[in-house]
This record gives C-alpha cells, sequence and structure tokens, in this order.
C-alpha cells in the first residue's frame, strides 16, 4: 500500500512539472496532446532527479521534495481541466 500511494504522489509531481514546463514551451497545442507530452518530461524529470539524489546519498530528500509537489500537481491537474473545458456564453 505504501508503494502504492508513493507512485500516485511521484505522478501527481510528474504531472505538475511536466504541465509547468510544457505551459512555457508548447502553449498552443491540443490539450490532451499537451498533457501526454507533460507527463513525459515530467516522469523524465523526476526519474533524473531521484538519480541524482540517489548519486549523492541523499535519496530520502529527494523522495520528500519530489512529494512535496503532489499537491501542487492536483492543482496543476484542475487548472488544465477547467482551461480545457469549452467555455459557455451567459
Amino acid at each position: 500500500m505504501t508503494a502504492v500511494v508513493t507512485w500516485l504522489l511521484l505522478a501527481l509531481a510528474a504531472a505538475s512539472l511536466g504541465l509547468r514546463t510544457t505551459s512555457a514551451l508548447i502553449p498552443g497545442v491540443h490539450p490532451v496532446l499537451r498533457l501526454l507530452v507533460s507527463l513525459v518530461i515530467g516522469a523524465a524529470l523526476v526519474v533524473a532527479s531521484l538519480r541524482i539524489a540517489e548519486r549523492y546519498f541523499v535519496y530520502d530528500l529527494g523522495l520528500g521534495l519530489l512529494v512535496s509537489l503532489s499537491p501542487v500537481g492536483i492543482y496543476d491537474l484542475a487548472k488544465w481541466w477547467f482551461h480545457t473545458r469549452p467555455r459557455r456564453s451567459p
């Protein structure tokens, strides 16, 4: 159960890092494509960060920093969702 929660929190951190990266790099693409690219970029950033933390023998610190980003991941996914919905006229 702990591993599942850890992976979920790391996935949310990856979504946060990826969505913030792609919002600056590729703002004008289809929202679903942007989400998929964001998840790939975010996963790469998370894996690279964890490998660097492991190389310097501070793996727990790196894991803690990335897990602390997970609430921001929820916010970024909600913001992405509301920006992709069609706008209704009053």
